[in-house]
C-alpha cells in the first residue's frame, strides 16, 4: 500500500460510524512488522485511527506470522465458515487481487464474509509495474470493472488515486525505512536478495517519471447471497 492510498482509506473509514464498521476484517494483512515497520504508513493512517476508536480489527493472512490473528486460505470452505461466524461489518482487501489467478473467486468470498449492509474497502493497482508476490497477473482494473467482481454490492466511493512515481517511492522508503529500498529494487528468491538484471532495470526505469495510480473502492453489500 502506498502513502496516498493509505491516506485515502483513512479518510473514508473515518466517516463511517463505528456500528457500521466494526468488527473489521483485514484480508492479506501480512505481519505486524510489515504494517508498522516496513510500511509504517499503513499502521499510521489506517489501523492506528481504528485502534483509537476501540473497535475490533481482525488481521488474516494465509501464513501464520506475528500480528496475524487468523491464518487460513480464503478458498477453504472450513476457513470461510469460520470467518462468516464472526459476522464482520466491514472487510479491507488492498493490493491482493492482482496476485491471485481468479480474483473473482476471492471477491465473491469477501462479499460472503461481510454482513448485509456492511462495507468492503478494496484497492488494486491501476498503473503500476509488474511485481510478483509470488505472481502478478497484471490485473489493473478501473473502478467499475473492479466493482463488478463483488456480487450483491454497490459502489459508495471510488477513485483512481495518484500515488507518485518510483522516485518518490524510493524517497519514501529512504525516509521511513532505508533498508526497504533494496526490497523495492531487488528481486527476492528463497528469502535472499538478488541483483536486478538488465531487463528488470529496463522495466523499472520509465517508472521513475511515470505516475503510479491505484484503484480505490468502497462498496456496500445490500443483498443476501
Amino acid at each position: 500500500m502506498l502513502i496516498p492510498e493509505a491516506r485515502w482509506f483513512g479518510r473514508v473509514m473515518k466517516a463511517v460510524p463505528d456500528a457500521e464498521l466494526f468488527p473489521l476484517l483485514n484480508v492479506g494483512s501480512q505481519s505486524v512488522r510489515f504494517r508498522e515497520q516496513e510500511q509504517p504508513w499503513i499502521g499510521r493512517y489506517v489501523f492506528a485511527p481504528l485502534s483509537k476508536r476501540g473497535g475490533k480489527v481482525v488481521h488474516t493472512d494465509i501464513r501464520q506470522e506475528e500480528g496475524v490473528d487468523l491464518a487460513g486460505d480464503l478458498t477453504d470452505p472450513t476457513f470461510l465458515m469460520q470467518l462468516r461466524s464472526l459476522r464482520f461489518r466491514s472487510v479491507v482487501c488492498t493490493n491482493l487481487l492482482e496476485h491471485v489467478e481468479r480474483p473473482e473467486r476471492i471477491a465473491a468470498t469477501l462479499a460472503e464474509v461481510v454482513e448485509p449492509g456492511g462495507r468492503l474497502f478494496v484497492s488494486v493497482p491501476y498503473r503500476f509495474p509488474y511485481h510478483p508476490d509470488p505472481i502478478d497477473t497484471m490485473y489493473r482494473p478501473a473502478v467499475e470493472e473492479l466493482a463488478s467482481l463483488f456480487p450483491g454490492a454497490v459502489i459508495r466511493q471510488g477513485e483512481i488515486v495518484r500515488c507518485g512515481t518510483l522516485l518518490t517511492l524510493l524517497l519514501t522508503y529512504c525516509r521511513w525505512t532505508p533498508r526497504r529500498v533494496t526490497g523495492v529494487l531487488f528481486k527476492r528468491k528463497s528469502g535472499r536478495k538478488a541483483a536486478p538484471g538488465p531487463s528488470r532495470l529496463k522495466t523499472l526505469l520509465p517508472w521513475c517519471f511515470k505516475s503510479f495510480r491505484t484503484t480505490c473502492l468502497v462498496l456496500q453489500r445490500w443483498s443476501e447471497l
